[in-house]
């Protein structure tokens, strides 16, 4: 079905912490001379499993490449950077030189959706979807001017078994697990109103009388928490709820008499698996 392809993105998370400006980039490779970042070499016991272990400024892609070392004995589910890039023309983050923290820029990437997919044979990619014991990778951070150095740190690491590092970076530790949260119960509130729609004798069309429900709870909801703190899960649920409606509108605009309920009782059985398969990495447990 057409609304499968659609869930593949559901547990894909963007992090946004709250007055940070925070992107999440798929790894890329670039190309120059390396160099030590200057943050995470003189932190040579912070005991984080993932380290930058070089960089450089590749200025064709307008980016810096960090080079990253997943040094733990564990695969590794999320992480997040800090960093404060330094431009050759002497500025650094701030146009008006107002000076900069390595907190005001994070980077933050969860693997945890493509991992899930994978478990749940829905992925069309390959591998364990994680970022592996033992491996490295290249990880961009673009900007907008070249750049002549940066101090940079991993500050947050979690991995597949449900613990995490964390060094001095609470704020993004919490909007990491509230994220996580979030997408949790709002699994659990579409879960929940199909399943009422399903056991409803008097119900003929169940995708629309899930709709009817879900479409004026999010939209209260969010209302209500619009502008509030993504470190608390129950902010995260509005924007969450979007990619299950979507879902819905697709089996409603595509549906084929008697394949209605059996369409929507397949979707609460992978959401269900999903549910699952989530609730683990949402207790994180730091080390």
């Amino acid at each position: 079905m057409k609304w499968i392809a659609a869930v593949l993105c559901l547990a894909l998370f963007e992090i946004r912490t709250s007055g940070q400006q925070t992107t999440t980039y798929d790894t890329g490779i670039g190309h120059g001379t390396p160099m030590v970042p200057t943050v995470q070499s003189q932190l040579p016991n912070t005991l984080m499993g993932v380290v930058i272990e070089s960089w450089h400024y590749d200025p064709a892609q307008k980016a810096v490449i960090l080079h990253l070392v997943n040094n733990s004995h564990k695969d590794v589910t999320a992480f997040n950077i800090s960093i404060l890039e330094k431009y050759a023309d002497g500025s650094t983050s701030y146009l008006d030189g107002t000076p900069s923290n390595i907190h005001d820029h994070q980077l933050m990437e969860d693997m945890l959706g493509l991992l899930i997919n994978i478990q749940l044979g829905v992925s069309p990619g390959s591998g364990r979807g994680t970022f592996v014991a033992g491996t490295s990778r290249d990880y961009p951070d673009f900007v907008g001017k070249d750049v002549s150095g940066i101090d940079a740190v991993v500050d947050v690491v979690a991995y597949a078994d449900g613990s995490a590092d964390v060094l001095d970076n609470d704020r993004a530790f919490r909007n990491l697990t509230a994220e996580r949260k979030g997408r949790l119960l709002a699994m659990e509130k579409v879960t929940d109103v199909i399943k009422r729609a399903l056991a409803d004798a008097m119900v003929s069309d169940p995708v629309s009388a899930a709709l009817n429900e879900l479409l004026p709870f999010a939209e209260s909801l969010g209302a209500k928490t619009k502008n509030r703190s993504p470190e608390v899960a129950e902010n995260n649920v509005a924007r969450n709820l979007q990619g299950d409606i979507q879902n819905l509108q697709r089996m409603q605009q595509e549906k084929m008499s008697g394949t209605e309920r059996q369409s929507l009782e397949r979707y609460v059985e992978y959401l269900e698996r999903m549910i699952g398969l989530l609730k683990p990495h949402c207790e994180l447990v730091p080390l």
